[in-house]
């Protein structure tokens, strides 16, 4: 028991480091040196279509890798049942990309290069499947640590072409190689299987509710560019920057969360769950003291022309991230207790509050208005889920 906890703890830090360095190169390297080569319109632009692929790219990779996961029957399934999954949301993927680019009349390359972005980002996603398959977190970093190298070359890449999209290019391509190259998850040997369509089924439902989440993840890039101007995107990411990077957090520690739970069928009664949800509010709760001091600094630092204007808004932002990156948390626990319909149903409400509230908010007080209508939908996505959690909980108390 002893071993075992101790190498939960281990693969937590793993995961917690992977997708820490990841985004410390992101935002702290790759960022910085892209906004200082291509120039502040066009770093703005870059934002925008990264907010796009985030959208759909980590909804669709992820719901084929968590389908794999938790199916029931997941040792019987073959690796061209999910190829076959993955490449459709794939396709679809670039199709919005397409249908955007030629809304905004974007040129040929772009188009072609923002296509293939969202191709691979979107296989990139599902690959860590192959490490969360064998809990082998420590393989797992190491493919993280692959894409960083990958997403800095292609910043220094940038800084030669004067273009941004071979930041991205390189980085997740290189990241697809190598599981490809020594994984075994892109081995087509097996037919498709007689759970194929159980597979595409539940990675729908899957998809539908992670594609909602994104949507709201990556909201204030449409909304506020659109309500407000490119100023505004740009202050709400300065702002809420220390606040996603926790929660993306959520990520990982989901990954290890329904690896260990999924593996040996377990279910959780409502004293466990509880204990859970009071854990969560304490690490929660640290997190936001440490966001709402640092912020602050980091802001007047690195983006000093934008400190007096947003300040205001500090705890307002960071508590709506932190508050969803709780929930993401809990979201992941709730999959293993029920049917995942009921995880759609959780993101419909959440995201249907958080679209009318963002869009009227706004429209009535900008910058301001976003923020406080992210903590209020936030908020309620924390409670609606912990209630879902607790009914299914206390439906398997031992």
């Amino acid at each position: 028991m002893r071993n075992e906890k101790r190498k939960i703890v281990v693969d937590l830090l793993y995961c917690i480091g992977a997708t820490g360095l990841m985004n410390i190169v992101l935002q702290f390297v790759v960022y910085p040196l892209v906004n200082h080569q291509v120039g502040g319109s066009d770093f703005g632009d870059m934002l925008f279509w990264i907010g796009v692929v985030s959208i759909f790219a980590p909804s669709f990779g992820m719901a084929a890798n968590n389908t794999r996961l938790v199916f029931p029957e997941r040792e019987k399934t073959s690796n061209r049942d999910y190829m076959v999954i993955v490449s459709f949301f794939a396709g679809v993927s670039m199709l919005a990309v397409m249908i955007l680019c030629i809304f905004q009349g974007s040129g040929i390359t772009k188009s072609v290069a923002l296509m293939y972005i969202m191709l691979v980002s979107v296989f990139r996603n599902y690959s860590t499947v192959e490490y969360r398959l064998n809990l082998n977190y420590k393989r797992q970093f190491v493919f993280y640590f692959i894409l960083s190298v990958g997403y800095m070359l292609g910043a220094f890449v940038c800084m030669v072409t004067n273009s941004w999209f071979g930041t991205f290019i390189i980085g997740e391509t290189i990241a697809v190689l190598y599981v490809a190259l020594t994984g075994e998850i892109y081995r087509i040997k097996e037919k498709n299987t007689f759970y194929r369509k159980d597979v595409g089924r539940n990675s729908l439902v899957l998809a539908a509710a992670y594609l909602l989440t994104n949507l709201m993840l990556n909201l204030d890039r449409i909304v506020l560019r659109y309500g407000v101007g490119n100023e505004a995107v740009s202050q709400y990411y300065v702002l809420s920057l220390l606040g996603k990077t926790i929660a993306i957090i959520g990520g990982p520690l989901s990954s290890v969360i329904i690896g260990y739970i999924s593996k040996d069928n377990y279910h959780l009664n409502k004293k466990e769950f509880s204990k859970i949800i009071m854990a969560m509010i304490a690490v929660g709760s640290i997190f936001l003291a440490v966001t709402s001091i640092i912020t602050p600094i980091y802001i007047k630092v690195l983006y000093p022309n934008l400190y007096a204007g947003i300040k205001r808004l500090n705890v307002i932002v960071n508590s709506a991230q932190i508050l969803y990156f709780l929930t993401t948390l809990l979201l992941v626990i709730v999959l293993t207790e029920c049917d995942a319909k009921w995880q759609l149903r959780i993101q419909i409400s959440y995201t249907g509050l958080f679209l009318v509230t963002a869009i009227v908010f706004t429209i009535q007080g900008g910058l301001k208005g976003f923020a406080v209508a992210s903590l209020i939908s936030n908020i309620f996505y924390f409670f609606e889920t912990t209630f879902v959690g607790m009914k299914f909980a206390e439906a398997t108390i031992k």
